[in-house]
């Protein structure tokens, strides 16, 4: 059998947090890989480098919160070259619907305080993954929330589309390690294989195909230039 490559598919670096502590930690806990939002270039950069000396290979995520279908639109247009993922966190249903049907975003993200509910009607509109950051799970105030959200997700989703459980951590106690988040959907109902194919499979296919696109060889779907 071939042994699964877990990935951590979003750590958000603050300034605050010591990036070789995070790295040990992620080591430790098996994963090959993460991907990293930062609230700088410069501390992006440190992170990365400081990936290679304890073989951890990072990616970079941008992170949209718009308020807007517009200002989603013109930041996609802005930002996706630039970035091997981006996440949406969907406030809204204009913006939910909007993520979910823009081949340019990754994975939508629902936040306990969402302003809309899934239904059948919703889901019908949703492809792109649904990514659940555990953090909010471990979170005392967030928690019963965002386990009203994951049950919605797995109800209306699940058979539908793509799920991705990532940590959000900032700190290395924040970290858990791959059977920890796949866990939750496990305690949902949701099979263990497919459980742990939300922080392997899934996430490393979504980072595969856009480092076909950030290619300079790549023309356009299923055209790529040769020599």
């Amino acid at each position: 059998m071939v042994a699964r490559k877990f990935i951590d598919f979003w750590i958000h670096l603050t300034g605050e947090e010591d990036l070789s502590e995070i790295l040990l930690e992620v080591k430790k806990l098996g994963f090959k890989s993460v991907v990293a939002s930062s609230t700088s270039d410069s501390i992006y950069e440190e992170f990365k480098k400081l990936g290679e000396t304890y073989e951890v290979i990072i990616y970079r995520k941008l992170v949209l919160e718009p308020e807007d279908r517009m200002s989603l639109l013109k930041n996609l247009r802005k930002f996706r070259g630039g970035y091997e993922v981006i996440s949406v966190i969907c406030n809204n249903l204009e913006v939910a619907l909007t993520a979910a049907r823009d081949s340019r975003v990754d994975s939508l993200i629902l936040p306990p305080g969402k302003m809309f509910r899934i239904d059948k009607g919703v889901a019908s509109l949703i492809s792109n993954s649904i990514e659940l950051p555990f953090k909010w799970f471990i979170d005392e105030a967030a928690r019963r929330d965002f386990i009203r959200v994951a049950n919605e997700v797995i109800n209306y989703l699940s058979s539908k589309t793509s799920i991705i459980v990532s940590s959000y951590a900032s700190k290395p106690y924040e970290l858990c390690s791959p059977h920890e988040l796949a866990s939750i959907l496990q305690v949902l109902g949701i099979e263990r294989k497919t459980a742990l194919d939300s922080v392997s499979t899934i996430p490393w296919s979504i980072i595969e195909r856009n480092k076909l696109k950030l290619s300079p060889n790549y023309i356009a779907k299923g055209v790529l230039k040769i020599g």
